[in-house]
């Protein structure tokens, strides 16, 4: 019996059910449901390093919820959005683009570049511009030709799940909709492909869960105190650069002014490093104008 359980939704919970090597079959059968790759490639499914290798020190750094690769080495990459963001879908887009750069090494043909899958898993209504639940995307002309399989995306909007089940998928979104013990029950009861998720979900026990949450609200306080300190890096690098800019200037023109204008460059360069630092970091612009005194305009052509 189920007498308590935290929504599927949640990241960590989630990342228990679907993504951890143990409950791998709860992944492929989703993935089953859903893909029309070959069989072959759910012999191999692997959870592998969520992080995207950083290109360079001032490139941004991604994180995706899951990544999987499969036996002919295809990566399937799972995202959850739960909140509405205005710019999901480019952020869609540049992580399917990471995942695909990624594979590539110096020297590399391209020939061994493998399939990017994008599923995203939506709780609200992303594209307002179609009915389906399911919409399925790849690169293709206006005569609905294909250009190249090699990058698909796949959205899925909870919100839009029928309340009757209409395909082989259905239960699994149902899922993860469910809100009461009774929603798990007849799940479990109906679907016994449902059992295994199910009994996932039930033996998170009130100890781990409120370590989970911990563990995440904790995790999320040190990632808002590394941008902050990452932000005061960047002030005191900016700075330094005008500093010594400056004082070069002021040495060649043998004024002191030079080091005065090279200061108020550095200052000024701080500032604009800070505004891209936090509208990189979806920081509304208002916030940022007001943190940092730029004008608007300015801001939002950073």
């Amino acid at each position: 019996m189920i007498h308590d359980f935290i929504s599927p939704l949640y990241d960590f919970a989630f990342t228990q059910i679907f993504g951890c090597q143990e409950n791998i079959d709860n992944t492929r059968a989703f993935l089953k449901t859903l893909l029309d790759i070959p069989q072959e490639d759910y012999d191999e499914l692997t959870v592998v390093n969520p992080v995207l290798k950083k290109l360079s020190r001032r490139k941004k750094t991604g994180v995706v919820d899951l990544r999987l690769t499969t036996k002919t080495k295809k990566i399937i990459h799972i995202e959850l959005q739960i909140n509405k963001r205005a710019n999901l879908r480019n952020r869609i887009l540049y992580y399917a683009a990471r995942l695909i750069g990624d594979q590539l090494n110096w020297g590399d043909d391209y020939d061994k570049l493998h399939q990017v899958i994008s599923i995203v898993i939506c709780d609200h209504k992303l594209l307002k511009e179609e009915e389906d639940y399911i919409n399925e995307y790849e690169l293709r002309n206006k005569k609905n030709r294909s250009f190249t399989k090699m990058l698909k995306v796949i959205i899925l909007e909870l919100p839009k799940l029928p309340d009757a089940e209409d395909g082989a998928v259905w239960p699994w979104l149902k899922f993860l909709k469910c809100k009461t013990k009774e929603d798990y029950e007849m799940l479990a009861r109906k679907y016994p492909e449902m059992k295994k998720p199910v009994y996932c979900a039930e033996k998170m026990s009130l100890i781990e869960k409120w370590r989970n949450i911990r563990f995440h609200q904790n995790l999320w306080k040190v990632d808002e105190r590394m941008l902050q300190e990452q932000i005061r890096l960047d002030k005191e690098e900016a700075r330094q650069e005008g500093r010594e800019k400056g004082l070069a200037e002021g040495r060649v023109e043998g004024r002191v002014k030079g080091h005065a204008e090279g200061h108020a460059e550095g200052q000024d360069l701080a500032t604009h490093k800070i505004a891209r630092k936090m509208k990189a970091n979806g920081y509304p612009l208002a916030e940022i104008v007001e943190n940092t005194g730029l004008a608007m305009d300015v801001v939002a052509n950073l």
